[in-house]
C-alpha cells in the first residue's frame, strides 16, 4: 500500500480549508442572510431583501474584485490588514446609501436592524483593524449562524459544528491564529446581541 507523505497530507488539509473559507467567505453568507431574510421574518419585503443585499454584500463585493484586478488589493478575502482600511471605508458608505433607499422604500424596521447590524459589525471589526487582525469569517460567520439558528435549542449542535468548522478553516488555511479566530467569534455573539436589543426599539 502506498503511503501518504506527511507534507502531502498537510497541503491536502490546507486545500480543504481554503475550500471551506470560500465556500463560507463572509460575501456568501452576509448576501444569504439578508436576501433570505423574508423566510425568518415575515414583515420583510423580498424587494427590502434584495436591495439590502445589493448595497451591503454584492456592490462592495464587485468593487473588490475590481479592487483586485488593478492590483489594489493581494486577495478577495484581503488577508493584509493595511488593505482593509479603505475596503472598510467604502463599504460603510454603501451601507449607508442602502439604508437611504431602504428608507425611502420604507421597507420597514425588520430589514433596517438587520442591515445596521451588518453596519455595526463592520465599524467594531475597523476599529479593532486598527491595531489588530480580527477573522471577518468568524466574526460574519457567528453573527450569521447566531440569526439562523439561535432561536432554536435543538440546532445548537450544528450551530457549534458550523463555527467549529469554520474556525478550523481559517487557522488550517494559516489565514488568522486561534486568538484572531476567536474574537471573530466573540464580535459575531455581541453583534447578534445588539440585533435582539434592536428589536425593543426598532419595531
Amino acid at each position: 500500500m502506498q503511503q501518504v507523505s506527511a507534507p502531502s497530507q498537510s497541503a491536502a488539509a490546507k486545500n480543504a480549508a481554503l475550500l471551506v473559507s470560500h465556500i463560507l467567505s463572509p460575501i456568501i453568507l452576509g448576501t444569504l442572510l439578508l436576501a433570505l431574510s423574508p423566510l425568518r421574518d415575515a414583515s420583510i419585503s423580498w424587494a427590502g431583501a434584495i436591495v439590502a443585499a445589493l448595497f451591503t454584500t454584492v456592490i462592495p463585493w464587485l468593487l473588490l474584485v475590481m479592487a483586485k484586478l488593478r492590483g489594489r488589493v493581494t486577495d478577495l478575502h484581503v488577508t493584509v490588514r493595511r488593505q482593509r482600511h479603505g475596503i472598510y471605508a467604502m463599504t460603510s458608505g454603501l451601507i449607508l446609501g442602502g439604508l437611504l433607499v431602504l428608507w425611502l422604500m420604507d421597507a420597514g424596521a425588520g430589514i433596517f436592524r438587520e442591515v445596521l447590524c451588518m453596519l455595526l459589525g463592520l465599524l467594531v471589526v475597523a476599529i479593532i483593524n486598527i491595531w489588530w487582525k480580527v477573522s471577518v469569517h468568524l466574526a460574519v460567520g457567528t453573527y450569521a449562524i447566531l440569526q439562523v439558528a439561535g432561536q432554536s435549542p435543538q440546532l445548537t449542535p450544528w450551530l457549534l459544528l458550523f463555527i467549529a468548522v469554520l474556525s478550523w478553516s481559517r487557522i488550517r488555511s494559516f489565514q488568522h491564529t486561534a486568538t484572531q479566530v476567536c474574537g471573530g467569534v466573540a464580535v459575531g455573539v455581541a453583534i447578534h446581541y445588539a440585533h435582539e436589543a434592536m428589536a425593543l426599539v426598532l419595531y
